[in-house]
């Protein structure tokens, strides 16, 4: 009874807490730099709001676990995406020392994305108590 206690509602919500607080946080701080729109100045202004505002959106819903699957992979599309704009073809000769955080974050996103938001969501109210519809009993 504990071991599924633990993993259908105190897993995905460790999850749910360490990336939504990583992307809430991140996203704040680029919305803080002017609104969003002075981050990076190399970027276009239309791309510094939309990344940053996304980024502090699904990081909200991530935290409450209101549409999970979709946010996660929001923060995954952002995440390599950021990864690929950056490095480009060099990101394959970069130690992996300093890929770590990015591939761990990758990872905890993709679990995010196959968990679900666990019992302890919104979207676990929402389906009647999981994060994926359960089973109807036949009778």
């Amino acid at each position: 009874m504990f071991d599924a206690f633990c993993k259908d509602k105190l897993g995905p919500l460790a999850l749910r807490l360490a990336v939504g607080l990583a992307c809430v946080w991140h996203g704040y701080l680029k919305i803080m730099a002017g609104g969003g729109t002075a981050w990076y100045p190399a970027l276009p202004v239309a791309w510094q709001l939309f990344l940053a505002w996304t980024e502090f959106a699904a990081g909200l819903a991530i935290l409450v676990g209101f549409r999970c699957r979709w946010a996660a992979a929001a923060v995954l599309g952002l995440t390599a995406g950021s990864l690929i704009w950056w490095h480009g073809l060099t990101l394959f000769r970069l130690p992996l020392r300093t890929l770590e955080p990015s591939i761990l974050f990758l990872l905890m996103g993709l679990a995010l994305l196959f968990f679900g938001a666990g019992e302890f969501s919104i979207d676990g109210r929402m389906a009647g108590g999981g994060s994926a519809a359960k089973p109807a009993k036949r009778t």
